[in-house]
């Protein structure tokens, strides 16, 4: 690519950098939160996914009502027997209408609607961490456009820095002030900047991409955000606290472990005898060489106590058990896992703040450095090379900025997504709620079944 398409590239994204625009706003963090979560297609998809986890409620609370089922036939038959000269016209219809009532079953009904919302509540937290996820990856992805746009800035002013040392070295060549090796040198350090300036645009144009993949639209000028301080935590310690309450992994891990319990305990339920009351009602009218009318209406109750099914009870109740043990060792996992989430976002904050302040105070050092080495070149005391170095590690410590500066608001958000506290409403996104079942039954709080392992 000739090095007037990179400069004009560049330039595109310098003016859109530095010049203000007089009628167009800025656009916040929060509104690209606020664009992404209401046309996320993941998100929508999510949202779907946990209307229909909620459905397993209703399907549970089944067990508790009665079933009712009915039928009715009816049948004209015209019969003739021409040898005998007879003939038989018959025409009939029943109704029957059959209810069943489940009184007992081993307390799995309970248990299992339990075991429903608990998997209805899994549900919705991991809801909420794909919501959280989302506004973490446009929050990132917002700030590494404001990054990348800074560093194409910067290279292109390097750039154009080196093109006219270059132009001066060659200027000196023709007047016999310099020799061909300081060309060489410039021409050098230019060819490297266009490198530089063009691996800054790809970075610019991935970002942008992802901007427009989870935004719905191309980036325009933006604003540099700043996170509400109320919502970081006042220490690591606490953030660990809260972190342990409210990220939504751990919470939806440890609805999942108790679901499970419940499914434990409805696996033994099914060991349990059953009892059942049913009513039917039959009415069947026939006419034919004889009339027939006949209503006929039955109650019972039926006890079904299963005594031997091959041992296939025993085993589910201990697959069930092993599984809801699982579930637990999961929870405790996830935890060490977030810990250490929380730790490494902590002190990313830290290192990130204390080298952005380093690199300021780099720029300032540089920006004298290369003020100095220009004055010295021009008597006589440094060559184009000092001066060439002076402004490559000046155009490094202001990159070296920009990267430090999204570093740590980058561990911002990822601290406040994992604090559970990265969520809509806390960022003044208008927030889509997928309701919960209202729960009817006491959650009967079951037991840990966690188990040794086995050698």
């Amino acid at each position: 690519m000739s090095a007037r398409i990179i400069t004009l590239r560049a330039l595109s994204v310098v003016l859109a950098v530095w010049l203000p625009g007089l009628s167009v706003q800025a656009e916040t963090l929060r509104d690209a939160m606020r664009e992404a979560y209401l046309q996320s297609p993941a998100l929508k998809a999510e949202r779907a996914r946990q209307r229909a986890t909620n459905q397993g409620v209703w399907q549970a609370r089944s067990a508790f009502l009665p079933r009712v089922s009915g039928s009715y036939g009816v049948e004209r038959r015209d019969y003739r027997d021409h040898l005998n000269a007879t003939d038989n016209d018959r025409f009939e219809h029943n109704l029957e209408i059959t209810a069943e009532q489940t009184l007992f079953q081993g307390f799995a009904g309970v248990n299992r609607l339990n075991q429903a919302h608990e998997e209805s509540a899994a549900g919705q937290e991991r809801l909420l961490g794909a919501e959280q996820d989302l506004l973490f990856g446009t929050g990132r992805t917002f700030l590494a456009v404001l990054r990348d746009r800074q560093n194409v800035a910067h290279r292109k002013s390097y750039l154009d820095l080196v093109g006219e040392e270059l132009k001066a070295a060659r200027r000196r060549v023709r007047l016999g002030d310099a020799s061909r090796t300081d060309v060489d040198q410039a021409a050098a350090r230019y060819s490297e900047a266009q490198a530089d300036l063009e691996q800054a645009l790809g970075q610019l144009a991935a970002s942008d991409a992802a901007y427009q993949r989870l935004v719905g639209r191309e980036p325009g000028k933006l604003s540099w955000p700043a996170l509400p301080a109320d919502l970081m935590p006042a220490s690591l310690g606490a953030a660990l606290d809260i972190a342990m309450r409210g990220n939504p992994t751990v919470r939806s891990k440890v609805s999942e472990a108790r679901a499970s319990r419940f499914a434990a305990r409805a696996s033994v339920g099914d060991m349990l005898p059953r009892v059942t009351a049913s009513a039917s009602y039959l009415n069947e009218y026939r006419d034919s060489l004889s009339t027939r009318s006949v209503e006929d209406f039955q109650v019972g109750v039926r006890v079904n106590v299963p005594i031997f099914t091959g041992g296939s009870n025993i085993a589910s109740v201990r697959a069930a058990k092993e599984t809801a043990a699982q579930r637990e060792y999961e929870v405790d996992d996830v935890r060490l896992q977030v810990r250490e989430s929380v730790i490494a976002a902590q002190k990313q904050m830290e290192t990130s703040r204390r080298r952005a302040e380093a690199a300021k105070r780099a720029i300032a050092a540089n920006e004298r450095a290369v003020r100095g080495l220009k004055m010295e070149y021009r008597g006589g005391e440094r060559t184009l090379l000092d001066v060439l170095n002076g402004q490559r590690e000046l155009v490094d410590s202001r990159t070296a900025y920009e990267t430090a500066r999204y570093d740590r608001v980058v561990a911002e958000l990822f601290l406040l997504a994992t604090l559970g506290r990265l969520s809509p409403e806390r960022f003044g996104v208008p927030a889509e709620t997928v309701d919960l079942p209202v729960r009817l039954v006491p959650t009967m709080e079951s037991w840990s079944l966690r188990l040794e392992k086995r050698d």
